[in-house]
C-alpha cells in the first residue's frame, strides 16, 4: 500500500485511518496541524470538517491521500470549486462526504433536535419536568452556539481589518481556488524529499485525471495533459518542526511571501522565483479610529457631564451632568440623535455632541476606504502570486538528450558536480532525470535507453518528451567522431549544421562510380549557435570547434569509409549518428535546437570506447557552462 495510488477504496481501511489521526494528535505540532485541517466554523465552538479519521477516509479513496503508513502521508484537497459530488462512489462515500462537509451544520441542529424530538417522546408519557428539561437544554445549546458565533465573528471582522502578512492572507485565500496540501505528517524528516516526490507525482495524477475526464462530455481527448498545477502547502499543517524546517528547503518548493513561511508552494510539474513586491499596508487603521473614537467619547463623557454640572446649578434634570447619562447621550450622538430624557443646555457640549456626530458619519467613508485597502491588500498577494506563477512557466526549459546509457552517466556525473541532484520523474512511456535549475533555467535529461543503437529511438524519445514537457530548447549532448586534422580526442564540437547522409547520388567518374550527399543541410537555432559561440571564447577546457556535423546510421570503424566520408565532406567538423534528426523533431515541435558533442575516436579501425566517457562529460560541461551565463531567455525561443 506504500506510496500506492488509491484508487481501490478497499486499499486502506478505517482502523489505519483511525490510527493516521491518532498519530498527527500525539505530534508535535499536532494540535495546530488539526486546527488548519479542520478548522473552526462560523459556530465558533464548532468544527468545520467532519473528524480527521473520516476526512482521510474520503481522501483515499478519491486518491487525494499520498500514503506510505499512519506515521508518514499528506493529503491534498482540491479548489472549492472541485470537490467530487456527493454522489460520487456509492452511498457509503455519500454518507461520509455528509458527515465530513455538513459536520457543523450536523453539530449545531443535531442535539437540539434530538432534544426536541426525545421532549415530543416524553409527552405521552406525562414526563413533563423531563420534556421541558430537554427543551431547555436544546435552546441553551442553541443559545452558546449562537453567542459564540457572534464572538467568533467579531474576532473575524477584526483579522479582517488587521495588519497581516501576505503570507498569512494567502494561507487563507489561496487554498479556495488552488490545490492544497492542508496537512502533512511525516515524522522523519530524512524522508521529506520522497514524500514530495510522491505528493508532485499524485497531484500531477489528480489533475490528468480530472482534465481528461472533463473533456470527455465535450467530445474530445487530449493526447497529453500538460501539469501547470502550483501546490499550496500549509506550513501550519505541518505536524513536526523538523519537517516544517525541511519542508521548504525541498526541490521546486518556493516561499513566496516574505516575513514568515505561512505557505510554500510547490511548483508544477510542467515548472517561483520572482522579485519580492512590497507589502501593501492593510486596514488595520481602521480599528485604530474605531477604538480612538470610542476613547474619545469615554473621555468627552467627563467633560460634558462637568459642564452641564456647572451650568445647571439647581435645576439638572434632562441634563446630562452624570458621567453615565452623559455617556448614554453621547452614544445616542452617535447616531445623530438625542434621548428623549436628555438634552445639553451648555453650548459647548452641545458642539461636542456635533463633533461626535460627526465623527460617526465620518466613519462610512474611513470603513469604505479601509474595505479597499482589504481588497487591495489582496489583489497585491493575487498579483504577487500570479507574478510568481507566471515566471514559472516564463522560465527557459532546456532538454538535454543522450543516446546511450554511458552518455546519460557522463552527464549525470557532471551534473552533480555543478551542485545540482537529478533525480528520476516517469514521462510515460519513459524515465527522464530532472535536474534542477542552473542560472534560472530548468534542465532535463531524456536518454533512448530502451534504442540504444538506434537513432531513430533518440528521435523518438525526443519527440515524447517534448510533447509532454514544452521545452524551450534541445541540446544533443553525447560523443562523435572527429573529421579534422587539428582535433584531438575530448574536444567539443559545436554543430553549425546537421548534414544528413542518408540521401545520395552515384556518378561515374573515370569510369569509377563515385558517391554525392544530396541530403538537407539545416541549420541549428541561431540563439543556440550564438550563445555556444560566445561562450567558447571564454572556455578554458578543451577546444571546442565550431562545424557541421554529419549525421548517418551507418557505423564508422573503417579507414577507407572516413576517407570518403572527407572526401564528399571537406568542411565538416564531426560525425555521429544522431544530429541529422533534431531539425524534423524540432521543427515540428517549434523548439530551437543544437548538438554539441565530444570527440571519442576518429571513426577508423582504431575506433574504441577507452575515451567516451571523458568525451561525453566535456560536452557536458561545456553546455552548461554555456547555460550558466543565464543568457538563455524564452524570448528567443519565442521567435522561432
Amino acid at each position: 500500500m506504500t506510496g500506492a495510488f488509491l484508487d481501490d477504496p478497499r486499499r486502506l481501511s478505517f482502523g489505519s485511518c483511525r490510527q493516521a489521526a491518532r498519530s498527527v494528535r500525539r505530534a508535535e505540532h499536532g494540535r495546530q496541524a488539526y486546527a488548519t485541517v479542520r478548522p473552526r466554523g462560523t459556530m465558533g465552538l464548532i468544527r468545520e470538517r467532519g473528524p480527521l479519521s473520516v476526512g482521510l477516509a474520503i481522501a483515499a479513496r478519491e486518491g487525494r491521500l499520498v500514503w506510505r503508513g499512519p506515521d508518514s502521508f499528506a493529503l491534498l484537497k482540491p479548489p472549492l470549486s472541485m470537490d467530487e459530488p456527493y454522489t460520487a462512489g456509492g452511498p457509503r462515500l455519500l454518507l461520509l462526504r455528509i458527515l465530513d462537509r455538513r459536520w457543523e451544520t450536523l453539530c449545531f441542529a443535531g442535539p437540539p433536535a434530538l432534544a426536541v424530538l426525545a421532549a415530543l417522546a416524553c409527552v405521552p408519557l406525562h414526563l413533563w419536568k423531563t420534556a421541558i428539561t430537554l427543551v431547555l437544554l436544546g435552546t441553551v445549546y442553541l443559545t452558546v452556539c449562537m453567542l459564540s458565533g457572534i464572538v467568533a465573528g467579531t474576532r473575524g471582522i477584526v483579522r479582517t481589518f488587521r495588519r497581516r502578512r501576505q503570507g498569512e492572507l494567502a494561507a487563507e485565500s489561496l487554498p479556495a481556488r488552488q490545490w492544497s496540501m492542508p496537512l502533512c505528517h511525516e515524522v522523519d524528516a530524512d524522508r521529506a524529499a520522497e514524500l514530495m516526490r510522491e505528493v508532485s507525482d499524485r497531484l500531477s495524477r489528480l489533475v490528468d485525471k480530472r482534465v481528461r475526464a472533463a473533456s470527455g462530455p465535450q467530445g474530445g481527448h487530449p493526447a497529453e495533459v500538460l501539469i501547470t498545477e502550483v501546490l499550496v502547502c500549509r506550513i501550519s499543517g505541518v505536524t513536526t518542526e523538523a519537517m516544517r524546517r525541511a519542508l521548504p528547503r525541498q526541490r521546486r518548493v518556493n516561499t513566496l511571501f516574505p516575513g514568515g513561511t505561512d505557505v510554500v508552494v510547490l511548483e508544477p510539474r510542467d515548472q517561483l522565483p520572482g522579485h519580492p513586491l512590497r507589502t501593501f499596508n492593510t486596514a488595520n487603521f481602521f480599528l485604530w479610529y474605531v477604538f480612538g473614537g470610542g476613547a474619545v467619547v469615554l473621555m468627552l463623557a467627563y467633560v460634558v457631564a462637568d459642564q452641564e454640572r456647572k451650568g445647571c446649578v439647581d435645576r439638572c434634570a434632562g441634563r446630562p451632568d452624570e458621567y453615565g447619562e452623559a455617556l448614554r447621550w453621547l452614544g445616542q450622538r452617535l447616531l445623530l440623535s438625542d434621548p428623549q430624557d436628555l438634552r445639553p443646555e451648555t453650548p459647548g457640549s452641545t458642539l461636542l455632541g456635533w463633533v461626535v456626530s460627526l465623527m460617526s458619519i465620518m466613519t462610512i467613508p474611513v470603513a469604505g476606504v479601509a474595505l479597499s485597502q482589504v481588497w487591495r491588500a489582496a489583489d497585491r498577494m493575487n498579483a504577487r502570486f500570479e507574478k510568481a506563477t507566471n515566471d514559472v512557466h516564463a522560465r527557459p526549459k532546456v532538454l538535454l538528450l543522450a543516446a546511450t546509457l554511458a552518455e546519460q552517466r557522463a552527464t549525470l556525473e557532471v551534473v552533480r558536480n555543478h551542485g545540482l541532484e537529478p533525480y528520476p520523474e516517469p514521462r510515460p512511456p519513459h524515465t527522464v532525470f530532472r535536474l534542477g535549475a542552473l542560472a534560472g533555467t530548468e534542465l532535463m535529461l531524456a536518454t533512448a535507453v530502451g534504442e540504444p543503437n538506434s537513432a531513430a529511438g533518440v528521435a523518438q524519445v525526443a519527440a515524447s518528451i517534448i510533447r509532454q514537457w514544452r521545452p524551450h530548447y534541445l541540446v544533443l549532448v553525447g560523443t562523435c567522431f572527429g573529421l579534422r586534422d587539428e582535433q584531438r580526442l575530448g574536444d567539443i564540437v559545436v554543430s553549425t549544421q546537421a548534414r544528413d547522409l542518408a540521401y545520395q547520388a552515384v556518378a561515374d567518374v573515370d569510369g569509377e562510380p563515385q558517391r554525392y550527399d544530396r541530403g538537407g543541410r539545416p541549420s541549428p537555432s541561431a540563439a543556440l549557435l550564438g550563445v555556444m559561440a560566445t561562450m567558447a571564447d571564454s572556455w578554458s577546457g578543451p577546444a571546442v570547434h565550431l562545424g557541421p556535423i554529419v549525421g548517418s546510421t551507418t557505423l564508422y570503424r573503417s579507414d577507407k569509409a572516413k576517407a570518403d566520408l572527407r572526401r564528399r565532406q571537406p568542411d565538416a567538423a564531426a560525425g555521429d549518428m544522431e544530429s541529422h534528426l533534431l531539425n524534423g523533431v524540432a521543427y515540428e515541435h517549434k523548439v530551437d535546437w543544437i548538438a554539441v558533442r565530444g570527440i571519442s575516436d576518429w571513426g577508423d579501425a582504431t575506433k574504441s570506447d577507452t575515451h567516451r566517457h571523458a568525451a561525453a562529460a566535456n560536452a557536458a560541461e561545456f553546455v552548461l557552462y554555456a547555460i550558466k551565463a543565464g543568457l538563455l531567455d524564452t524570448r528567443s525561443a519565442a521567435a522561432r
